[in-house]
This record gives C-alpha cells, sequence and structure tokens, in this order.
C-alpha cells in the first residue's frame, strides 16, 4: 500500500510539504508575518509567541518584595557580622592559637584516635593533655626562668661595673685616650672659644688651653709617632692662642685706662677681630686634638669615647629616669596581664579540645554556609593546612634549633647564668627575618672579645655562630617543606614587622599567613577570570537567536 492511500493521511500534499511549510513558518516567523497553516489553512500569528516568550522572561526575574527581603536581610547580617566581629575579637589570638595547634598535631591525634578504638572525646582529651605537656608547661617554666635571671642580671649592673666595663671596652678597641681629663677639658674651652662672646673669653682659659696642649704634646705617654704627625698643628695652635691672648689683654687694658676715648667704630673693629682670632685658635686647637687623638675620623670617637665618671652618671641617672615611669606602668599593670593571659590560655586549651572533636563539623558547615565554590574552600583550606605547616612548624622548629645550639655555647662559655634569658632571645629574634640569631649571639662574641677580653672564646662563638647556629635554618627549612616554594625575603620582613605592629608577638606568624592567603586568593580570582564566564561569546548569541 503507498503512502497516499493510507487513511491517516487525508493531505498526502501536506505531507511531502511538511518541510517546505516549517521553512516557510520560519521566514514569516523571522519578519514578524502572519503565515498559514499547512493542516488547517488558517492564519497563524508569530506576535502571541514572542509575547508569551517576553512573559516568561519577566516572570524569570524575583519580585521586587524579595529583592527587598534579600537587601535587608544583607544588612542585617553585615551587623550582626560586625557585632559578633567585636566579641570575638578579644579572643582572636588564643582560637588562632588553637586553630595553629590542632593543625600541626593532627597526625598525632589521628594515631591517638586509631589506637582509642576511635573514641573522639578520649582521643581529643589526651590530644590536649599532650599539647599541654609538650608546649604550654615548659614554655610558661622557661619564661618564669627567664624573667627571674633577667631581673637577677639587672641587680647586678651598677655604675661601678659599668664603669669597669666601659674601661675595659676602651681598652681593647684602642679607644683608651691618656688624661682623658685634660682633653676633655681643653674640649670645653675650645666650644666657648668657637661660641662665647669675645668680651666674655677669659684670658684664664686661654692660659689653661695653652698649657694643656704643651703638657700633653710633651707627654710621654703619648706614642711618639703620635705626637710627631700633630707637631706642626701644635705649633700653629700655640701661636694662635698667644696671638688671641695678646689682643685680649690689649683690648682689656685700653677699654679700663680710656674707656671714652676710644670710637665705637674701634670697638667694633677691635670686637670682630677678637672674634676670628678666637675662632681660629678653637679650630687650630682642635685640629691639633685630632691629629695626636688618630686623625679626623679616629680622634673624634676616642674622645667621644672617653667619657668621665660624672658624665657616666648622670648617663645612668638619665636612663633609669626614662625607664622608671615605664617599669612603674609595666608593674601597676602586671595583675591585669597575669589574669588575661590566664583567660586566654584557658581559651585556647578549651578551643582544642573542642576542634579536635568537632572540626571537621565545623568546617563542614561552613563551607555549606560559605557562597564560595566549594573547590575554591577546600583550596583555602589546603592552603592554611600547608602554610600552618611551612611558614609555623618549619620557622617555629628552625628557631627552636638555633635557640638550643645556641643555648649550649652560651653554657659552656660562660654565660650560664643567664643562658635561659639568652636562649628565648635568640629562639625569639630567630623567627625575625634578616636579623635571626645573629643579634643575640654576635653581641656575646663582643662582649667575650671587648669586655672579658676572652678573644679565644669569642672567636670559637663566632665560627660556631656563623657555621652551626645561623646555618641550620636552611637545613630545617628545607626537609620541613621539601621544596615548596617560600615568601621571598623581603616580603617575609615586610610580613612579619607589618604582623607584630597590627597584632602584637602573634604578628610573627600571623603576618606572613595573611601574605600567603591573599596570594591565593589572587590565584583564586585569576582563574575565574580565566574562565571566560563574564563574556558572552558570539556562538552563544547567534545559537539563542536561532533558538
Amino acid at each position: 500500500m503507498k503512502d497516499s492511500d493510507d487513511p491517516a493521511d487525508p493531505n498526502p500534499a501536506a505531507s511531502s510539504g511538511d518541510v517546505d511549510g516549517g521553512d516557510a513558518i520560519d521566514r514569516d516567523a523571522d519578519t514578524g508575518k502572519a503565515s498559514s497553516d499547512p493542516a488547517t489553512d488558517r492564519p497563524v500569528s508569530t506576535v502571541g509567541t514572542h509575547q508569551s516568550a517576553a512573559s516568561s522572561l519577566f516572570n524569570s526575574f524575583p519580585s521586587l518584595s524579595r529583592i527587598m527581603s534579600v537587601v535587608v536581610l544583607v544588612m542585617v547580617i553585615i551587623a550582626v557580622g560586625l557585632l559578633f566581629y567585636k566579641v570575638m575579637a578579644g579572643f582572636f589570638v588564643p582560637l588562632f592559637l588553637a586553630v595553629l595547634l590542632v593543625v600541626i598535631f593532627r597526625p598525632v591525634h589521628m594515631w591517638i584516635l586509631h589506637r582509642m578504638g576511635n573514641r573522639p572525646r578520649t582521643a581529643a582529651a589526651i590530644t590536649t593533655g599532650l599539647i599541654l605537656t609538650i608546649v604550654l608547661m615548659p614554655l610558661l617554666l622557661l619564661v618564669v626562668v627567664a624573667v627571674g635571671q633577667f631581673a637577677s642580671v639587672l641587680k647586678q649592673i651598677d655604675a661601678g661595673s659599668l664603669k669597669r666595663a666601659i674601661e675595659r671596652g676602651r681598652e681593647q678597641t684602642a679607644l683608651a685616650v691618656p688624661h682623658p681629663e685634660y682633653f676633655r677639658r681643653l674640649d670645653e674651652i675650645v666650644i666657648r672659644l668657637q661660641s662665647s662672646e669675645p668680651q666674655h673669653i677669659e684670658t684664664s682659659e686661654v692660659l689653661q688651653a695653652k698649657d694643656i696642649l704643651g703638657s700633653l704634646q710633651n707627654d710621654e705617654s703619648i706614642s711618639q709617632s703620635a705626637r710627631d704627625a700633630a707637631t706642626p698643628a701644635a705649633v700653629s695652635a700655640a701661636e694662635s692662642l698667644d696671638e688671641l691672648l695678646s689682643e685680649i689683654k690689649g683690648w682689656q687694658n685700653r677699654e679700663f685706662d680710656d674707656p671714652v676715648a676710644r670710637s665705637y667704630v674701634e670697638d667694633l673693629d677691635l670686637m670682630a677681630r677678637l672674634q676670628q682670632l678666637s675662632d681660629d685658635a678653637g679650630s687650630k686647637t682642635r685640629r691639633w686634638m685630632q691629629e695626636i687623638l688618630g686623625g679626623s675620623i679616629w680622634g673624634p670617637i676616642r674622645l667621644a669615647a672617653n667619657l668621665s665618671d660624672d658624665e657616666i652618671d648622670r648617663m645612668i641617672l638619665s636612663t633609669r629616669d626614662t625607664l622608671q615611669p615605664w617599669f612603674v606602668q609595666f608593674t601597676s599593670r602586671t595583675g591585669g596581664f597575669l589574669v588575661t593571659l590566664g583567660i586566654g590560655i584557658l581559651i585556647m586549651v578549651i578551643s582544642v579540645y573542642f576542634f579536635l572533636i568537632d572540626g571537621p563539623g565545623m568546617v563542614h558547615t561552613l563551607m555549606r554556609l560559605s557562597p564560595m565554590d566549594d573547590n575554591y574552600e577546600r583550596r583555602l583550606l589546603m592552603e592554611f593546612d600547608r602554610t600552618s605547616r611551612a611558614v609555623v612548624l618549619a620557622s617555629v622548629l628552625s628557631a627552636l634549633a638555633q635557640g638550643v645550639l645556641a643555648a649550649i655555647a652560651y653554657f659552656f662559655l660562660g654565660f650560664s647564668g643567664s643562658v635561659v634569658l639568652l636562649f628565648l632571645a635568640t629562639t625569639v629574634m630567630a623567627l625575625v627575618p634578616f636579623l635571626g640569631a645573629a643579634s643575640v649571639w654576635v653581641p656575646c662574641v663582643v662582649w667575650l672579645g671587648l669586655v672579658e677580653r676572652q678573644w679565644g672564646q669569642a672567636i670559637f662563638l663566632l665560627i660556631y655562630g656563623t657555621l652551626v647556629i645561623s646555618s641550620i635554618d636552611n637545613v630545617i627549612k628545607v626537609f620541613v617543606l621539601h621544596g615548596r616554594s617560600q615568601l621571598h625575603p623581603l616580603l617575609a620582613l615586610l610580613s612579619v614587622l607589618g604582623g607584630v605592629g597590627v597584632f602584637g608577638p602573634i604578628g610573627i606568624l600571623v603576618g606572613p599567613m595573611v601574605v600567603v592567603f591573599l596570594q591565593t586568593l589572587l590565584e583564586i580570582l585569576n582563574h575565574e577570570l580565566a574562565k571566560g564566564d563574564f563574556h558572552i561569546r558570539p556562538s552563544d548569541g547567534a545559537d539563542e537567536t536561532t533558538a
């Protein structure tokens, strides 16, 4: 049977022209004109079709009331979030430290959890106790011992011991000057000659300067080479002092004999000449002092290093007056500080316990509530875990290793009375880029060599500090990081200093982590923009038009 004889197909021509009819409808739709239905031969309008499509498009947008509801909800969330921040801002440091400890001790906790038969509360309690035993208790004990040693060091420092230490330091560095009191007095006279008015210059001071100059120039305690080098300057300075002394005596005699006969112009000329002679004598005398003390650079340094006992006493008194208000303020706040510290430690311990129990559930809830893509959230969590181990674990282990190695040297080199204090100082400074542990052991080298006169021990500590203490940092960080990239040294230094300024001591750890998180977020944003989802491709627009 043929298709034209099929009773279900009353119009064979229409059936054969379906394709052409469909094309005609599409062409009419494109031109916005009415077309006829091939089956019923009735006109079909495309205007209704466009109206229904527009109506569906507008219906897809949310209503104005829903938009307002969402806006108000967002504003309420922001307001409550600000209040939440103010409430929780004071607990940032203990919570942050708790998170770091949980991340670092997570492998230990998982091992304990497996050994305890998957009992989370028991495993969390054991891990928390382990953290208290390994980290907090030794740290508090070290701080207490270091404070005691620091107080003991302060008690041992008095004016006499400080003067003796300064004297030994001058002798070891060749800064000692024979008869320093004469040089200091001569320096005072030179300052008066160059700064005082001519009528205020005393002949006794000029005579004293000349006598000191001649006495020191012929003093055998000063090396012969230094005296020979300063001889021309001594002769020139003595002549200038003689001329100034003669002019002052003549001016005083003329003023005394006939104060009225001398004209005003003559008086101005004499005053100007006296000022010129005074400046010339002062500059030549100072030039001689520099020559006999070692030159224009070394001479002023040696003169400044030879302070008198009265000047040292005034310096100690000034330093004590400056630090005393700070100590009084610190002492008055000690009670409140200890209470705050105790509360912070308690919050940190409790947070560690609950983070170990409910940490995964908390993370899952935050990921569910966050509008960010889950992949990005996982990447941030992985970056936090990696950064915690890289920045915190590597830095802390390296600092501890440097502190222990330095403490061993301190103990055997005569610093046993303050070894715990030096250990803490070395460990803390090892966390600061560029400065490092060398900022502690280098002054110890200087003290051993210049003050204690133990040059053998000083050289040993210098070599040991360079080859062992400061080099162990590279070994430990390479071992912990396993070749992963680190922050640029300059960026690490700035992040540490900025973190300390914003967050306090904890900023040593927070600063680098903030920089790493910012870098990760920028990489996520760059990846999102590179996907091209924010641009409509021409092919997509063509497909939508055809549809």
